[in-house]
């Protein structure tokens, strides 16, 4: 088998061939020279060894550093890791450098996108991811943090680079989502990192599961005091903030027509408030909303 010394190790695998060779066969030799014959050799001592010629030898390609490429798995995953329950465990997220790459990774993906170019229900899933990724981006970025509300210009000044274009996170919900595709279940789908909102889905939307994942949502919604409720004695209906900001585009969804804002969760609702909702004889609350963030409390 071929072999293949550095220069170095050549010369010295030579010089001890040589020197043996000597010590069998000459006087000690002066400090000039290795040695003197006394006599000649029958055949000449050769030492010899086998250089591989630079060219032939495999080339070693050093093994670049990964760069990080973004897509909605990453996104995906990362929920999935770090939603736990109803919350979202930003101090362990905060403390990972690799996650925060991965997510910075997705977001510059998320950027370049075009849902133009994707079905209705893709494009759908990809304005809520949007949505609820660039408020988890702006939470890392100020964390540790008690509110969204504690950033200055949290939703409508801090721009961040969505679909080939720079746009707050109230210019992703409104002017985007609900205005391009007017399915008002999105509301019970985009979280702005706060208790106000529903539990942030533990795992990316998805355009092959976005209508039974909204008609989820929906029921979720309904099904959570902390956002709806009724009182059957007082006769009364209690309900998100939302209904109160968003009313008249609740009633506005083409697919879901509805003559009051609240009768908009009439398909969602347990029998008992479907008959109170319809029928009218109700007072109305509203729920005020909670702005503190969607973590654990920290001790």
């Amino acid at each position: 088998m071929t072999s293949y010394f550095r220069p170095a190790t050549a010369f010295v695998a030579a010089a001890s061939l040589w020197l043996t060779a000597c010590n069998s066969c000459c006087r000690p030799a002066p400090k000039s020279a290795f040695c003197a014959p006394s006599a000649p050799l029958a055949a000449p001592l050769v030492a010899t060894w086998t250089v591989t010629s630079p060219a032939a030898m495999p080339a070693v390609v050093a093994t670049p550093v990964a760069t990080p490429v973004g897509g909605p798995d990453d996104w995906d995953a990362l929920l999935r890791k770090y939603v736990k329950g109803d919350y979202v465990d930003y101090a362990g997220w905060k403390n990972d450098k690799a996650d925060l790459a991965r997510l910075d990774a997705f977001l510059a993906w998320q950027g370049k996108a075009d849902p133009k170019a994707m079905s209705r229900e893709d494009a759908i899933a990809y304005w809520i991811n949007a949505y609820n990724s660039t408020n988890v981006s702006m939470v890392l970025s100020h964390y540790p943090l008690h509110s969204p509300m504690d950033v200055d210009g949290y939703f409508d000044k801090i721009k961040h680079r969505v679909a080939g274009k720079d746009l707050t996170v109230s210019e992703i919900e409104y002017d985007n989502l609900i205005a391009g595709y007017q399915d008002m279940r999105a509301h019970f789908a985009v979280v702005c990192s706060d208790r106000g909102c529903l539990p942030i889905k533990a795992g990316a939307w998805k355009g092959a599961t976005l209508d039974a994942d909204l008609e989820a949502a929906a029921k979720r919604f309904t099904h959570d005091p902390r956002h709806f409720k009724v009182d059957l004695a007082k006769k009364e209906v209690w309900i998100s903030k939302i209904f109160e900001w968003y009313g008249a585009k609740f009633m506005k969804d083409p697919n879901r027509p509805a003559a009051k804002p609240e009768l908009f969760v009439l398909p969602y609702v347990d029998e008992d408030a479907k008959k109170l909702l319809e029928s009218g004889d109700y007072t109305l609350k509203i729920i005020e909303w909670n702005w503190t963030l969607n973590e654990k409390s920290r001790s």
